[in-house]
């Protein structure tokens, strides 16, 4: 039997990522529960991508070592202000109130629930989620294509990438407008 490997990396993760995502929002008009997953795979594309800036040339930038050895990624909150900070030739990465409001509501309203969901139930109004994921992918396309100096990515994978963006935006749009 031959092997096979599957390869990923910190770019290609976020991009994986964010290739999910545009396969939930296909399908969250006929399952809105495939809203958790839109929430959860948009946070992780922004998470990751955050971190592939923040860590630029350096891997090991992004890991801090807890006081008993461990190596631990750091936070969002954290590679999201090393993103904010301009570093050699990388600008500052620039959101609006209107993207932090979603950023923080994504993350800390719903992403962390679905991660740690307690038992019980949970029911949520999805009406207001088209803007804010919209406000979270506009964040990621600065992030990936703008800030990210260290992208190993060819030219086909580059022109994937503004595609699975462009196709977020134009299906959150879709959705917002339906919603409204």
């Amino acid at each position: 039997m031959s092997e096979r490997w599957a390869r990923f990396d910190t770019e290609s993760n976020a991009i994986d990522s964010l290739d999910k995502t545009a396969h939930f929002l296909r399908t969250v008009k006929d399952n809105p529960e495939d809203w958790k997953w839109v929430v959860v795979c948009s946070f992780s594309s922004l998470y990751g991508f955050a971190i592939q800036v923040a860590k630029g040339s350096d891997d090991r930038s992004v890991i801090q070592v807890t006081k008993k050895g461990h190596e631990r990624l750091i936070t969002f909150g954290d590679a999201l202000k090393v993103c904010k900070q301009p570093f050699g030739a990388r600008s500052a990465l620039e959101t609006s109130k209107y993207e932090d409001v979603s950023i923080d509501k994504i993350q800390n309203e719903f992403r962390n629930k679905f991660e740690h969901f307690n038992p019980g139930s949970w029911s949520i109004e999805i009406s207001g989620f088209p803007e804010h994921i919209l406000n979270v992918i506009n964040v990621i396309e600065r992030l990936a294509l703008e800030h990210n100096f260290y992208s190993h990515i060819n030219e086909k994978q580059k022109d994937n990438l503004k595609y699975v963006i462009a196709e977020c935006k134009f299906i959150t749009s879709q959705l917002s407008a339906m919603y409204a």
